[in-house]
């Protein structure tokens, strides 16, 4: 390797060392105001996958953090962080960035698979973390392998090589608990999507510890399934499709649900329209849905276009 190689590595894993760092102290401080105010939350993502996976900080960079937290709690949070400057950001559910460095703060209340038994059984199994004396919760490992690959594989629509480390280092360093993870899988309707995305894994690298029992526990059964497959095969690969996972959320998510859920996506509540679009949402109601519909409507057919061509150019170097 030469020398201006290595200075460009150590240069990289500076900068990352040295975000991740400054983004660490923001989690401590945010931790110690919700401890403060007896607010629990879970770490999500990119935090949970570092803390939980990565010994050395500079080789996976922090972008955002993600908070899981109850409903009831965000009036709270929201007077204790404008309180202590954190900046309301627009997006589509509460987001706050922190003062100094602006790290993004994105707290969800739920994930979009989950029922109330399976939010409750998450939280139920979360598992502590202590992170500078402050105390943090991280999912177990099963619910973190499901989030992970159901958030690359249909919330993201795109299989990248950073995904592929985080579940390397996942399934290598953590006793995973298959049957729950193929009963969860299947009772969150995410069989078709985990299978494919560990087999995958499998076949980028074929050492990884993920037993033949539990892809065959999560193979499609039925039409739908297997054309849910053939779709996610030419659909999902290292080169994503900007907004697929909107169709791919709405086609996983359980049949007596679809229509409800695509009413939803386009009349939204006024608290999702405040989050979404910021104050004109209260001072132009009617405006701010018309102009939704129509921006709506035409991501749609934008996104029909790239899917038909997708397919049309198929084969793609996926596995079978």
């Amino acid at each position: 390797m030469s020398s201006s190689t290595l200075d460009e590595l150590v240069d990289a894993y500076c900068r990352v060392s040295n975000g991740n760092a400054a983004a660490l102290d923001q989690c401590q401080a945010l931790a110690a105001l919700f401890e403060q105010a007896r607010i629990p939350f879970v770490v999500l993502k990119g935090l949970a996958v570092l803390l939980q996976l990565y010994g050395i900080r500079g080789t996976r960079p922090l972008s955002d953090v993600d908070l899981l937290v109850h409903e009831a709690d965000l009036e709270t949070i929201d007077r204790i962080l404008t309180e202590a400057d954190y900046a309301r950001q627009i997006d589509g559910n509460p987001c706050y960035a922190s003062p100094g460095n602006g790290l993004a703060f994105d707290l969800v209340t739920t994930l979009w698979y989950l029922d109330e038994q399976g939010l409750a059984e998450l939280w139920a199994n979360a598992r502590p973390h202590v992170l500078h004396a402050r105390t943090l919760l991280l999912p177990a490992a099963d619910d973190l392998l499901i989030h992970l690959t159901a958030y690359a594989v249909i919330h993201r629509g795109a299989l990248t090589p950073a995904w592929e480390q985080d579940l390397r280092l996942l399934l290598r360093r953590e006793a995973i608990d298959w049957a729950a993870v193929t009963r969860k899988a299947g009772h969150y309707s995410l069989s078709v999507p985990l299978l494919y995305g560990l087999t995958y894994l499998r076949h980028r690298m074929p050492t990884l510890p993920i037993p033949e029992s539990a892809l065959h526990a999560l193979t499609p059964a039925g039409f739908s399934q297997r054309s849910l497959y053939w779709l996610l095969q030419r659909l999902v690969t290292a080169h994503p499709i900007p907004e697929l996972g909107h169709v791919l959320i709405w086609l996983t998510r359980p049949a007596g649900s679809r229509w409800s859920s695509l009413y939803r996506m386009f009349f939204p509540p006024e608290s999702f329209l405040g989050y979404r679009y910021g104050p004109i949402a209260a001072r132009r109601p009617v405006l701010t849905r018309c102009r939704r519909t129509i921006d709506l409507a035409g991501a749609a057919l934008l996104l029909a276009v790239r899917i038909v061509r997708r397919l049309i150019r198929w084969p793609q170097q996926v596995p079978a």
